[in-house]
């Protein structure tokens, strides 16, 4: 949890209350969650805990990187806890997620980089999603086949 405060300050932002409890329920919680879960499990903690305010930090703590936006079909966003660390920071990593359960794994090999061409395209920038299934839910359903 300690890289993610030095990168919330690094960005130049406050490390407000709020923000500490955000971190901590999502290194806490192995897969994506909504602005609502989010909502409801810290409301509790803090007198004042509109969506609004949820929506904001979220966005502002995925566009630091301690957070990324998990891309999905439906309209809901989610996210979830980005487990770079300084070691890895200064390149970028891509996340996998079990279609199963939800867990979040990280994947460090990227072919992809700024500046390649791909069809014509030149590359500025990019976000890579993988989903699949986790070695506990392919164990499990193995299990009961």
């Amino acid at each position: 949890m300690q890289d993610s405060f030095e990168r919330i300050r690094r960005s130049g932002l406050k490390l407000t209350p709020r923000r500490k409890a955000m971190v901590a329920l999502f290194s806490g919680h192995d897969g994506p969650l909504s602005p609502r879960e989010v909502q409801c499990r810290l409301k509790n903690d803090f007198k004042q805990c509109g969506l609004p305010g949820i929506y904001r930090n979220l966005e502002t703590l995925a566009d630091c990187g301690v957070l990324f936006r998990v891309v999905s079909f439906g309209r809901e966003r989610s996210y979830a806890f980005s487990r770079m660390t300084e070691e890895n920071a200064q390149g970028h990593h891509h996340h996998i997620i079990c279609v199963s359960c939800g867990r979040v794994g990280q994947v460090d090999d990227c072919r992809y980089h700024e500046g390649m061409t791909i069809g014509g395209f030149r590359i500025v920038d990019h976000v890579l999603q993988i989903r699949g299934v986790c070695e506990t839910c392919t164990e499990t359903k193995g299990a009961h086949s």
